[in-house]
């Protein structure tokens, strides 16, 4: 049975009783690696076994970063970001990870429900989610878990909207340290370093438009000479991708590029991933150039469009995805549940 306790008090945690409410607040932002409380999307938790659990979690009808250009539905990365802030939350409570260690992701992926992209529609209120969580792959070390994964089924009012998994690592302050190795890695509340790092972070932005955001500075593309290629762009100030500071770029930035990339491949069609499978190999450090790779890939159906990307700095793939590209604007849908004749997934890359 893994240890319910508080990573700050050490103590253990009651368990919700009949009547609790999932949605009434949220969950402590520490649980979930963020400093800003708007940014925490998890807002209740139950153990319903040893290795399953009940959360809640709720999306702002407009959230600040994760939004579609045209406000109709969620943006589906915050799919990923709820997969990502569950997995953080049950390492703390559910396995006693303390406060201070750190977690590195292995994978990172999600698929819309039947319903797809209507599935997240915007209505009149904050959406709220009921997610069911199960871990698989659990290791421990001295008592404390060194990797587990999770798998979480999330609904919206009784109703499927999608499912995703991640794969998490966990390091001490001091294996952390071992991991990242000697030197200082402090990172700057903005970009006021030297010149060669803000050279590299942030060249010159793709127009917000081919990309799918309204900001430059929510554009994390930059020109590169070589086709259906981009500069990654780092901005250690931006307020949600990185939030917490970080020493290197964020799983979620890598994500947001590759959404980018796919989007650009594809205008001026507007397209959102109704499918992203994501592989991480090795950090991306933040003071170095970092080229996104885009490309499609064979097995479109007309409608949908598998894209893969990848992140290759000091010439070796860092990171992965894979995601299936759907027109944002689409009457017909396809609402045929998985197994029904269409492909559960699309297969990481070897």
């Amino acid at each position: 049975m893994p240890l319910i306790v508080d990573p700050d008090a050490g103590i253990p945690y009651a368990h919700p009783g009949p009547g609790y409410d999932f949605h009434e607040r949220t969950v402590s932002r520490h649980l979930v690696h963020r400093s800003c409380v708007s940014d925490v999307l998890i807002t209740g938790w139950q153990s319903a076994g040893p290795y399953d659990f009940l959360l809640g979690a709720q999306w702002p009808r407009l959230h600040g970063f994760y939004r579609l250009p045209d406000d109709r539905h969620h943006d589906p990365l915050l799919m990923a970001e709820t997969v990502r802030q569950a997995g953080l939350l049950i390492g703390h409570v559910g396995f006693g990870v303390p406060r201070g260690h750190h977690f590195t992701l292995d994978e990172l992926c999600f698929t819309l429900g039947p319903a797809g992209l209507d599935g997240l529609a915007v209505g009149a209120g904050p959406a709220s989610l009921m997610l069911k969580v199960g871990c698989q792959d659990v290791r421990m070390r001295h008592g404390r878990p060194a990797s587990l994964r999770v798998h979480v089924e999330v609904e919206r009012d009784g109703r499927p909207v999608g499912h995703g998994s991640g794969e998490l690592r966990v390091h001490s302050p001091a294996a952390y340290a071992r991991l990242r190795g000697p030197g200082p890695r402090a990172v700057p509340p903005r970009l006021s370093g030297a010149p060669s790092m803000r050279a590299a972070a942030l060249s010159a932005p793709t127009a917000p438009e081919l990309v799918g955001r309204e900001r430059s500075a929510d554009v994390v593309l930059g020109a590169s000479p070589a086709p259906d290629s981009w500069l990654l762009r780092v901005d250690p100030g931006h307020p949600v991708l990185f939030d917490p500071a970080a020493d290197h770029v964020p799983g979620m930035l890598v994500l947001e590029a590759a959404r980018q990339a796919a989007q650009r491949l594809r205008h001026p069609e507007p397209v959102v991933p109704v499918e992203l499978l994501s592989s991480f190999d090795r950090f991306i450090e933040l003071d170095r150039p970092c080229l996104v790779r885009a490309v499609r890939e064979s097995g479109a159906d007309g409608r949908r469009v598998p894209v893969r990307v990848q992140l290759v700095q000091d010439g070796r793939t860092a990171a992965e995805c894979r995601l299936l590209t759907e027109p944002a604007r689409q009457e017909a849908r396809d609402t045929r549940p998985a197994g029904s004749g269409r492909a559960r997934g699309l297969p990481l890359a070897s």
